[in-house]
């Protein structure tokens, strides 16, 4: 069940500049406004009242006190961690339970039958989002399936422009605002494959082009904290759809093969 927390994120990048600024305060400060009244909490953003009770509708409380019982709902109250042990583990376990309450366990069956029933995979990412389509992609060729990765502009826009509705494209943005990512897909679905995005907010340009969205955690607001994995919640996103993959019997074997050839390369 998608908590507070959870919709805020999902609706950050349909919010105002100042609804952006409420919100990017409420997921670092979450713990410490329990208790606060809502003239409080305008005065410490210096918003207007009214700006505080849209946000909150916005992201699907009836209204500031709504708000305050489903936040207190959201925050597990636990010790301040005092090292860098701890307080990674925290933020790991914080973002692992946070994917988990996103994830939609039909979605997934369903991006799996259409990989499964595809000729072709083809997996779109830039930057950091390009590690995990390489990654993805390595998995899903040791299941004995064409795939293929595409982590440059052009390499994007010239595999798209000749697939089929018979391929499948997974779309690789947590921001769902990667303007090379959005004109490749829809050129893919202007021949008719399938997409399937991994990213972070609903209602932004690659989701509302996407057939399917997987939707992952934002660790946005815990880059502050030091050097983070920016592809965690992704990562757990792929380890999903990759153990639901497997729980395919011919899936299952052909991974099984793969694998033997490896071991009996390394032993040669």
């Amino acid at each position: 069940m998608k908590s507070i927390l959870d919709q805020i994120q999902l609706k950050y990048q349909t919010l105002s500049n100042t609804e952006k600024k409420i919100a990017d305060y409420v997921m670092q400060n979450n713990t410490t406004l329990l208790n606060i009244h809502i003239k409080e909490l305008a005065q410490q953003i210096d918003v207007s009242v009214a700006t505080i009770t849209r946000f909150c509708r916005k992201v699907g409380a009836s209204g500031f006190v709504e708000f305050k019982i489903l936040l207190r709902d959201a925050v597990e109250r636990r010790d301040e961690p005092h090292d860098a042990i701890e307080t990674v583990d925290s933020i790991y376990q914080t973002i692992i339970k946070s994917t988990n309450s996103l994830t939609n366990i039909q979605d997934y069956k369903t991006a799996c039958s259409w990989v499964l029933d595809s000729e072709q995979i083809h997996i779109y990412g830039l930057g950091s989002s390009g590690l995990s389509a390489q990654e993805l992609k390595t998995r899903i060729a040791r299941m004995g399936l064409f795939v293929d990765t595409h982590i440059d502009s052009h390499a994007m826009i010239i595999n798209a422009s000749i697939l089929t509705e018979r391929d499948v494209v997974i779309a690789i943005s947590s921001s769902g605002q990667t303007k090379e990512i959005i004109e490749a897909i829809n050129l893919a679905k202007q021949k008719g494959a399938k997409v399937i995005s991994i990213t972070n907010y609903s209602e932004t340009d690659l989701a509302n082009s996407s057939d399917l969205i997987l939707y992952t955690a934002s660790i946005q607001h815990y880059l502050d904290k030091g050097f983070l994995n920016s592809q965690l919640s992704i990562l757990i996103s792929l380890d999903i759809l990759s153990m639901m993959l497997l729980q395919n019997e011919r899936i299952y074997i052909k991974h099984n093969e793969t694998l033997r050839a490896l071991h009996a390369y390394k032993k040669a």
